[in-house]
C-alpha cells in the first residue's frame, strides 16, 4: 500500500523503534491490569509487597511512551518538511502549463492540508502502538482465565471491526469530494485576500462574492465534512457499544452460561473493561487510515510523487551568451472546454537579435503573454521550433537552455522579501547605482541580498522586481507590462533613460506595452492581434 509504505519512507528506524517503545508501554499497562487483578485477590496483609512493581510498572509505562512519542513526533516534523519540500520542488520543476490547469490553490491545499494529514497520521502511531499492546495484554489474559470467554470476547471484537471496515468506501468517496471542495474554498479565499481592494469598495461586489460564491462552497464543504464525521462517529459509537455490551454480558449473562469462580470473574472484568478504551482507539486507526489515503491519492493525481528520487541540488548557471533568438512558425493552442476549442496562438515567425529594444504591443487578450511565454521557453511550442544562437531547442533540456538566456518581470509576480539570483558580481558593482536610477536608495537599503523593508508603493514593488532581474545578469530581460504600474514621470524615465542603460548595459529588452506614445524608443515594434504578429500602424 502506498499509504504505509510512504510513512516507512520517511519514519525510517525511528518508526519502528517508536513501536517497539510503543509495545513496550502497552505491556507494561497491561502487565499492571494483572498485577491490580492479583493484589484485589491478596488478603489486605499482603498487598504492601506489590507497590514496588506497581511503581515499576508506571515508571516503564511512562518512558516508553514519552520515549516513543517523542521519536515519531520528531519523524512526522521530518516528514512533513521533507515531503513539502519534495513536492515544491517537483512543482517548480514541472511544465508551467500543467501547473495552471492544476490550479495553484489547489497545489497549495496539497502542499498544507494533505501533507499535513500524512503527517498527523504517523503522530498517532505511538499511541496505536500502545493500544494494540494493551489490548492484546488484555486479550491474553483474558484467554489465560477462560478460553470459552476470551472466544465470546472475540466475537465482539470482530462484529466491532466489521462495524468500521463496512463503511469505509463511503468515507474514502466523501474524502476526495471534500479535498475538491477544500480547493475550491482556498481558492476563494485566496481571490479575497488578493482582491481586498474591490471588495472593499463595492458592496455589491462583496455581496455576490459572500452570498452567490463563498457561502454556496463553504456549505457545500460543511455538508461534506459533516457527513464524513457522521459516519466516523456512527462507526466509533457502533464498535463502543459493542465493546461496552460485551462488559455487560460479562456482568450478566456468561456468570448463568459458564461457571467461573468469583476472583475469575474479576479478572475478565477487569481485564474487559482495561482493554475498552485501547480497542475503541485501535479500531479508529480504519478511519485515520482514510484520511491518510485520500491525501496520498490526492498528491497522486496531482502528478506529484513523494517516492521520486529526490532531483539532484542545482548547479550554478553558466554565463549564457547570446546573438540570435529565432522561432519559425511557431503556434501554441490552450486545451478548449466543454468540446469548444481552446485559444490558438501563432504561427509566430521572429528573430530577436542581440542589443535590440523590441516593443510587443496589441490589445487585451491578443496573445501577448502566451507569445513571451512561449519566446522564453516556459510554453514548449506545439508545432514550429526555437533555435537559440543557431541550435535547435527540441526539449526540456534545450527549453531550460532557452530558459537560461532571459530574466523576466510578470504582471502577477509576487515580491519576496531578498534578491533571489542575483549575479554576485552584479551584486556587488551594479546594486546602488540600479537602486538609485530606479529612485529606491532613499526608500531602502540592501543588507547582503536583504531588503530592508518592502512596505513600498505599488510602482516601487515592481521596480524591485525590475531590479532583481536585471541583477541576475542574463543577457535579454522580458518586461511584461511593466511600466503600468509606474507614475507618469517615472515612465518616462523607463522609456528615454533605463532603457537606454540596460541597451548600453548589453542587455536586449523585450517590452510588452500598450505606452503608443513612446513607440518611437524602440527599435521594433511587433503588433498582435487575434494570437497573430499583424502589421503595425
Amino acid at each position: 500500500m502506498n499509504s504505509w509504505r510512504l510513512l516507512l519512507r520517511y519514519g525510517g528506524w525511528r518508526l519502528f523503534v517508536s513501536a517497539g517503545f510503543g509495545l513496550a508501554a502497552g505491556a507494561a499497562l497491561a502487565a499492571l491490569m494483572r498485577l491490580v487483578h492479583r493484589v484485589l485477590t491478596l488478603p489486605a496483609a499482603e498487598t504492601a509487597g506489590a507497590a514496588p512493581a506497581f511503581l515499576g510498572f508506571l515508571a516503564l509505562y511512562f518512558a516508553g511512551t514519552l520515549a516513543a512519542e517523542y521519536l515519531l513526533t520528531d519523524a512526522a516534523e521530518r516528514l512533513q518538511w521533507e515531503l513539502r519540500r519534495k513536492m515544491l520542488r517537483q512543482i517548480v520543476a514541472a511544465p508551467l502549463r500543467q501547473l495552471e490547469a492544476a490550479g495553484f490553490a489547489r497545489l497549495h491545499g496539497l502542499l498544507s492540508r494533505d501533507v499535513h494529514d500524512v503527517a498527523e497520521f504517523l503522530r498517532q502511531i505511538p499511541d496505536v502502538t500502545i493500544n494494540f499492546a494493551i489490548a492484546g495484554g488484555c486479550l491474553a489474559y483474558m484467554a489465560w482465565l477462560s478460553p470459552a470467554v476470551f472466544a465470546f470476547n472475540l466475537g465482539f471484537i470482530v462484529l466491532a471491526a466489521g462495524c468500521y471496515l463496512l463503511p469505509q468506501r463511503a468515507v474514502r468517496r466523501l474524502g476526495l469530494q471534500a479535498g475538491a471542495a477544500w480547493d475550491r474554498q482556498m481558492a476563494q479565499v485566496a481571490y479575497a485576500l488578493h482582491g481586498l481592494k474591490s471588495l472593499q469598495l463595492s458592496r455589491a461586489r462583496r455581496r455576490g462574492f459572500f452570498r452567490d460564491h463563498f457561502s454556496p462552497a463553504g456549505d457545500g464543504l460543511r455538508r461534506l465534512n459533516r457527513r464524513t464525521r457522521l459516519l466516523h462517529v456512527l462507526t466509533e459509537r457502533t464498535a463502543e457499544i459493542l465493546v461496552l455490551g460485551n462488559v455487560g454480558c460479562l456482568l450478566f449473562a456468561l456468570p448463568r452460561l459458564i461457571d467461573l469462580s468469583p476472583a475469575t470473574a474479576t479478572g475478565l472484568l477487569l481485564a474487559a473493561m482495561f482493554a475498552r478504551q485501547p480497542l475503541k482507539d485501535s479500531l479508529a486507526l480504519v478511519g485515520r487510515t482514510q484520511r491518510l489515503q485520500v491525501a496520498v491519492r490526492r498528491l497522486r493525481d496531482a502528478d506529484l510523487d513523494p517516492f521520486a528520487p529526490e532531483l539532484p541540488p542545482e548547479s550554478p548557471e553558466p554565463p549564457a551568451s547570446f546573438r540570435e533568438l529565432a522561432l519559425e512558425r511557431v503556434t501554441f493552442r490552450y486545451e478548449g472546454d466543454h468540446g469548444q476549442p481552446g485559444f490558438a496562438a501563432g504561427p509566430f515567425n521572429l528573430r530577436l537579435r542581440a542589443g535590440e529594444i523590441v516593443f510587443v504591443v496589441g490589445g487585451n487578450g491578443a496573445g501577448k503573454t502566451t507569445f513571451a511565454k512561449l519566446l522564453c521557453g516556459l510554453y514548449p511550442p506545439a508545432e514550429g521550433t526555437v533555435a537559440i544562437d543557431g541550435s535547435t531547442v527540441a526539449d526540456a533540456d534545450g527549453r531550460t537552455r532557452l530558459a537560461a538566456r532571459f530574466a523576466a518581470v510578470f504582471p502577477d509576480d509576487p515580491l519576496f522579501d531578498c534578491l533571489l539570483g542575483a549575479e554576485p558580481d552584479a551584486l556587488r558593482t551594479s546594486a546602488p547605482r540600479w537602486l538609485a536610477t530606479l529612485g529606491l536608495e532613499k526608500k531602502l537599503s540592501l543588507a547582503g541580498t536583504a531588503f530592508s523593508t518592502v512596505d513600498l508603493s505599488q510602482g516601487q514593488r515592481r521596480r524591485l522586481l525590475l531590479l532583481g532581474a536585471i541583477l541576475e545578469n542574463r543577457p535579454i530581460l522580458l518586461l511584461d507590462e511593466w511600466a503600468a504600474d509606474q507614475d507618469p514621470a517615472f515612465r518616462h524615465c523607463f522609456y528615454r533613460e533605463l532603457l537606454p542603460q540596460l541597451r548600453a548595459d548589453g542587455k536586449t529588452v523585450v517590452v510588452i506595452t500598450h505606452d503608443d506614445r513612446y513607440f518611437d524608443a524602440a527599435d521594433r515594434v511587433i503588433k498582435l492581434d487575434g494570437g497573430e504578429i499583424v502589421p503595425a500602424a
